[in-house]
């Protein structure tokens, strides 16, 4: 499958957001209460990545990239496995009779590890062609 590589550049920085999202569960839990002004510090930082995505969207050159069907569903899968692992987290930290912590810290690790892999995959996927 061809595909432009600005398009793998944006999809790479959308994992890169996966992840700040996927810690960001984990670290709300625990810094919220105690820094009220978290959730902006969070804010500025995706600000920042959309600032300096845009930037190296601008600068990745207009290249034809050939991604194996495999890549392609592997891609798809981690992209459908984050949704629901998200969905997950929602709907599981508003029970009252699961552990809030514990809650946090298995669904925000998952989501970590799904954008870390999708990061890796990205990075091998735009080096390699």
């Amino acid at each position: 499958m061809n595909t432009y590589r600005k398009s793998l550049v944006i999809q790479l920085l959308m994992f890169v957001v996966f992840f700040v999202m996927g810690a960001n569960v984990i670290i709300s839990f625990y810094v919220v209460d105690t820094f009220p002004a978290y959730t902006y510090v969070i804010l500025g930082v995706l600000v920042l990545f959309g600032v300096f995505g845009y930037l190296y969207y601008k600068r990745s050159s207009n290249e034809i990239a050939v991604i194996t069907p495999k890549e392609f569903k592997t891609l798809k899968r981690l992209l459908y496995s984050y949704l629901f692992i998200y969905i997950g987290e929602m709907l599981a930290s508003g029970l009252e009779s699961l552990p809030k912590d514990i809650v946090a810290i298995v669904f925000g690790s998952l989501l970590c590890i799904i954008a870390i892999v999708g990061v890796v995959i990205q990075y091998k996927i735009l080096e390699h062609k």
